[in-house]
């Protein structure tokens, strides 16, 4: 924990203060209120200090490393900062023991441990875990330039789709694959294939036209 040392000698400081003003007197004097006003005033420094450090976690995959330190890259493409000293607890794969050595980049971790105030982690506890798989449902709109008996291409202001349509896909309205023709708006929800820009429908919905 990095304690800020201008606080802390002005904390002594007070901490003097008090010990110089304590009177056995029970009555409320003047010296038992500055006594009373500095006693809070330190605790107040104090839990300042302590909310400066809390308990967190960080996920995402290491961008680099050094000896000491490792930068996180998480899903929301920021970077987390955490220290791994010696006697950080490590897990790799298989909940084997590790050292800050067998860590590489590349490895998808969870890191949990001490936050300071400029959000530097050092690092009690981390594991190598595997990276949750992608968000793989798409939801393209666009326009119908071709159709097959098993599929649709979709061209919105972006990029051209092809939209295999199976028994299994669902129409927000009475219609069936037959029935969609070359030039109508779709919007269509459905998961990403391994071949770049294609798609298996889930659902095809046909906007209703603009009125003219």
């Amino acid at each position: 924990m990095r304690l800020n040392i201008s606080k802390l000698l002005v904390i002594g400081i007070w901490l003097l203060v008090i010990a110089a003003t304590v009177s056995p007197v029970a009555s409320q004097t003047p010296t038992s209120v500055i006594r009373d006003s500095v006693k809070n005033k330190v605790a107040a420094e104090l839990a300042q200090i302590r909310q400066a450090v809390a308990k967190k976690g960080f996920v995402g995959s290491i961008s680099s490393k050094s000896d000491a330190t490792i930068t996180l890259t998480t899903m929301q493409n920021t970077t987390r900062t955490a220290t791994v000293a010696t006697d950080t607890v490590i897990k790799l794969a298989g909940n084997k023991d590790g050292t800050p050595s067998d860590l590489k980049t590349g490895d998808y971790v969870l890191v949990m441990g001490d936050v300071d105030s400029q959000n530097t982690m050092t690092a009690k506890r981390l594991l190598v875990i595997g990276k949750p798989p992608e968000e793989k449902r798409r939801v393209i709109p666009g326009s119908v330039t071709k159709v097959s008996a098993t599929s649709l291409t979709v061209q919105n202001a972006k990029e051209s789709w092809t939209i295999r349509i199976s028994s299994s896909a669902k129409y927000t309205k009475n219609t069936k694959l037959s029935e969609i023709k070359v030039g109508d708006k779709v919007i269509v929800i459905g998961t990403v294939g391994t071949t770049a820009n294609s798609l298996t429908a889930l659902l095809v919905h046909e906007p209703s036209p603009a009125n003219p």
